[in-house]
């Protein structure tokens, strides 16, 4: 269901709010998101959960059917992690030529790999999940910040570019081999802004 003006406009002020961390409350608005944080066809319902774990609590896992490439159909689970809105993704390193990940970025990729490890092992999380295979707890990524966000302490516009070297560098050496997807909010506001009446 799509979000209504109203709705969209509280979210919108959430993800834009300059100081306090708001990621608590920006969670729910998610379900409205389905389509960006799993990147296939849907046959069912995604299912949200949120799960206790001995590694600790996972932000959102989305359980859903969706088909593979040959029409068949299969259970897969996407673990999502969420650092606020206003969490930066980087911060200048002592070489002031290049960018290295906050606090953050850093914790939130911590607590995405230890979670999905956990679920992976686990045969409980399994089974409440409907996952039969391993191979089918996934990592879906991390929601993060936003583009005004993406270099703490931003010294001049052009450092931006900084910042998104930085991010591609992790991508390519790092996130893109385990399928994690770095997802601003300002993206997510994007993928559930409401189609205006024409």
């Amino acid at each position: 269901m799509a979000l209504t003006p109203g709705e969209f406009a509280v979210f919108e002020a959430l993800v834009k709010e300059p100081t306090v961390r708001r990621e608590l409350e920006c969670r729910p608005y998610l379900v409205h998101a389905e389509h960006l944080l799993i990147e296939k066809t849907l046959r069912s319902t995604v299912q949200h959960y949120e799960v206790r774990s001995y590694a600790g609590d996972a932000d959102l896992i989305l359980a859903a059917d969706v088909l593979t490439d040959t029409g068949q159909s299969e259970r897969v689970a996407f673990l999502w992690e969420l650092k606020a809105p206003q969490c930066p993704l980087f911060e200048y390193d002592d070489n002031k030529h290049r960018c290295r990940p906050s606090a953050d970025l850093i914790k939130a990729e911590n607590q995405l790999l230890h979670y999905v490890d956990e679920a992976v092992a686990n045969e409980n999380t399994r089974a409440r999940l409907g996952v039969a295979h391993r191979k089918d707890i996934r990592p879906g990524g991390i929601i993060i910040g936003t583009q005004k966000s993406m270099l703490r302490n931003l010294r001049y516009p052009r450092d931006v570019e900084m910042a998104a070297t930085a991010l591609r560098v992790r991508q390519e050496r790092l996130y893109h081999a385990q399928g994690i997807r770095i997802l601003l909010w300002d993206r997510v506001l994007d993928a559930v802004r409401p189609v205006p009446d024409i």
